[in-house]
């Protein structure tokens, strides 16, 4: 008997499901570290850890599928840069652009795609190694790179322009959701930068989410709040819950937890409410 609420649903046999599933090309991703900094642990989770240092891996998502392999971020080029202007970096020869796609059975010349989350140097010091990719970041991102507040300049060092890349070899997107394959949406996930964005792929565990900064710790996403570095508060707490929604699954730029190279068994997103998080709860005074 259907629900009295509501009509009843056709019934859907196996088979059909199974050619509704091949309908979409399913992508395999790849967690490649590409570097490491030492940063306050109030960095990584809105609110949290002030005056603890800890240190963070840098990953990028190697994803291949559909006949392409694409890059999401490209990390870290020169740790020394990084050490001298923000805080300590490294890099282990396997961590380097070259040694990763050593370890990964890349060529740079087989790289079709490279999508920027967003522009900050950890997420694009490596563009110019793949000059013959096709390149995606968001129109918002490209024009506040130019002139981003005083306090975030540091973070914006124009390694995307690196020779021989220019503007052309970017296509500037504009869609709240823009599909650059079947099974490869981008979404837009502001607050971290005006600009970011998050890369939705259709995998074998569902729906996961490369979600960049716009949450990079298990302890912001279990809290439902952004990373601590912000352009925008409203809308990091906006992202966080939109990638909630869209996806089973996450891959963040600066989880301590996933192995290197890892490709299945990403951390699962939760339903909570973000009203019944720990950190909903202890800005009331409620610490049941």
């Amino acid at each position: 008997m259907p629900a009295l609420d509501g009509p009843a649903l056709p019934a859907t046999d196996e088979a059909t499901l199974k050619r509704h599933a091949s309908k979409t090309p399913r992508y395999r991703v790849t967690a490649v570290n590409v570097g490491n900094m030492r940063v306050d642990a109030s960095e990584m989770s809105y609110g949290r850890g002030y005056g603890t240092k800890v240190d963070i891996p840098v990953w990028c998502a190697a994803i291949e599928g559909n006949g392409k392999r694409i890059i999401v971020d490209t990390g870290i080029s020169d740790p020394q840069w990084v050490a001298r202007l923000m805080c300590p970096a490294w890099q282990a020869p396997e961590q380097t652009i070259d040694g990763a796609l050593e370890r990964l059975g890349w060529a740079k010349n087989s790289v079709d795609m490279v999508i920027n989350s967003h522009l900050h140097h950890d997420h694009c010091a490596n563009n110019a190694a793949f000059p013959q990719a096709e390149f995606f970041v968001s129109l918002a991102e490209w024009e506040y790179a130019q002139a981003p507040l005083s306090t975030q300049t540091v973070l914006y060092n124009n390694s995307w322009l690196a020779p021989p890349l220019g503007l052309f070899d970017y296509t500037l997107v504009q869609d709240d959701f823009f599909d650059v394959l079947p099974g490869l949406r981008l979404v837009k996930t502001p607050g971290h930068t005006p600009g970011h964005q998050s890369l939705l792929v259709n995998t074998d565990e569902g729906v996961l989410c490369v979600s960049g900064d716009a949450v990079n710790s298990r302890e912001s996403l279990a809290d439902g709040v952004p990373c601590g570095l912000l352009w925008s508060t409203a809308a990091g707490l906006s992202s966080v819950q939109r990638i909630r929604g869209l996806a089973d699954r996450i891959l963040m730029c600066h989880d301590t937890e996933i192995k290197n190279f890892q490709e299945s068994g990403f951390p699962m997103i939760e339903t909570t409410n973000p009203a019944e998080t720990l950190f909903a709860r202890e800005s009331k005074g409620d610490e049941r």
